[in-house]
């Protein structure tokens, strides 16, 4: 090795020609198995990642509310790519559905996921469950206003995967 610095240390026009310097021996191949090894850790977590975005993009989404009033009557919203609940009092109830269905050869694995104000007075009758291949399913979505509600609009947004059951 020093004999390499000392050929490297030398002025081109005295430096013998036609030889290389030496090639250091790899002291550490366990570093090769570390470098593959990542590469595989980060291929499983892109591939994870990946899996969790389609199902995103896939997932049916919708928008959820209610508004509570003061007055004792019931006003309903027409229902369409909405989980529009209306108007309604204190201690009073609604409920909307969302029907689905698994036309394929596999069956399909159901979360529903709910997020906002409305989370905490919405609730579903059946979650994380699977779906056989060729069947329908009616999920029921209710909505229950307590007395100690504030009277003001309760949003918030469900999220329904579908994941094919491969396992």
């Amino acid at each position: 090795m020093e004999d390499n610095n000392f050929i490297k240390a030398m002025p081109e026009s005295l430096k013998p020609s036609g030889l290389e310097p030496e090639k250091p021996f790899n002291m550490h191949p366990e570093k090769k198995k570390r470098r593959i090894g990542r590469i595989i850790v980060w291929l499983i977590v892109f591939l994870v990642v990946f899996f969790a975005v389609v199902q995103y993009l896939n997932a049916s989404k919708y928008e959820a509310l209610v508004q509570v009033i003061k007055e004792d009557k019931i006003g309903v919203n027409p229902t369409g790519e909405r989980l529009d609940f209306g108007d309604l009092p204190r201690d009073k109830s609604a409920t909307r559905n969302v029907t689905l269905s698994s036309k394929g050869s596999t069956g399909t694995y159901i979360m529903v996921w709910k997020f906002g104000d409305i989370s905490d007075l919405l609730k579903v009758n059946k979650n994380y469950f699977t779906l056989k291949p060729g069947t329908t399913e009616k999920l029921e979505f209710s909505v229950y206003v307590p007395n100690s509600a504030d009277y003001r609009y309760y949003r918030g947004k469900v999220i329904i995967f579908q994941i094919p059951k491969i396992w």
